[in-house]
């Protein structure tokens, strides 16, 4: 049983290991900014492993429920999250030269960006919270949502505050892993 909990859990805690991992890659930028590919490469694999796990429980929890929304959802979490990556990948190889973090802002590629991260973000909000119980977690949705928000914030304000990215992905890895405690208790 604990196998099949830490299972469930995993996708959202790799996730939230993603997010931390970012924010690190993030900080190093800011500091000296030069980008290694390296820890960029590590940070894929963890991000399409995250991805899949989560689409395995999403897949898992429609299989069981049967609500059409955990049907659609967990296809669009795959799609939207695939289609993420694709986006900043993209975006990353047209980069020839790299600038400071401020010159980012409000990049049209970033902002494509943060739309899919927000929609594909908002929707697994909503079924999180439509399958758990919120009696011991009274303000994790506060914290998603207030993670959401300042994660689009950091495109449209790090030419003002660097360090605004940062942040947003440490608070982005907290909400993350509270989701994952979240769904422990369910199926």
């Amino acid at each position: 049983m604990e196998a099949e909990v830490l299972t469930r859990q995993a996708g959202f805690f790799i996730s939230s290991l993603t997010a931390i991992s970012l924010a690190i890659l993030s900080i190093e930028f800011i500091l000296d900014y030069k980008l290694s590919f390296f820890p960029f490469s590590f940070i894929i694999v963890l991000y399409l492993a995250g991805l899949y796990l989560r689409n395995r429980f999403w897949r898992k929890a429609w299989k069981k429920d049967r609500k059409a929304l955990f049907r659609y959802s967990y296809a669009i979490v795959w799609i939207l999250g695939l289609a993420l990556l694709f986006t900043f990948l993209y975006f990353g190889n047209s980069q020839i030269v790299v600038y400071p973090l401020g010159h980012y802002a409000l990049n049209f590629y970033l902002l494509v960006i943060a739309f899919i991260w927000t929609v594909y973000s908002a929707l697994e909000l909503y079924m999180v919270d439509g399958i758990s119980s919120l009696a011991k977690y009274k303000n994790a949705n506060y914290l998603a949502i207030a993670s959401i928000l300042l994660v689009d914030l950091s495109v449209l304000l790090m030419n003002h505050f660097v360090y605004i990215l940062p942040i947003s992905l440490l608070l982005l890895s907290v909400s993350t892993f509270v989701s994952g405690i979240r769904v422990e208790k369910i199926y």
